[in-house]
């Protein structure tokens, strides 16, 4: 359940190669980003589960370490911001490709 920064750094960093990269080269480059990101948006969302869990077995008597419930709402809402960072990022470099005129 750990993110690693080398996972973090393909996801954000621009595919680059050389003018003779063929296409099929360039859509698997594509899909390994495109299934990285998906690991990624399931891992956030598993951290997101685990938060609330914790919340929720705090708020019922389950455990009283408010230790862990705070450190698995920090790993929660870290994750989502890097997920909401990414996603913006990811959305800048699309518009700034829709406006290269041909």
């Amino acid at each position: 359940m750990s993110i690693q920064v080398s996972e973090l750094q393909t996801l954000i960093k621009p595919i680059q190669g050389s003018n003779q990269t063929n296409k099929q080269e360039a859509g698997i480059q594509f899909e390994d980003v495109f299934n990285q990101a998906m690991s990624f948006l399931d891992e956030t969302n598993n951290f997101q589960k685990q938060a609330d869990k914790a919340t929720l077995d705090y708020a019922a008597g389950k455990t009283d370490n408010i230790h862990e419930v705070m450190i698995a709402q920090d790993k929660a809402l870290t994750t989502l911001q890097l997920t909401v960072e990414i996603r913006d990022q990811l959305l800048e470099a699309y518009r700034e490709i829709m406006r290269i005129q041909v």
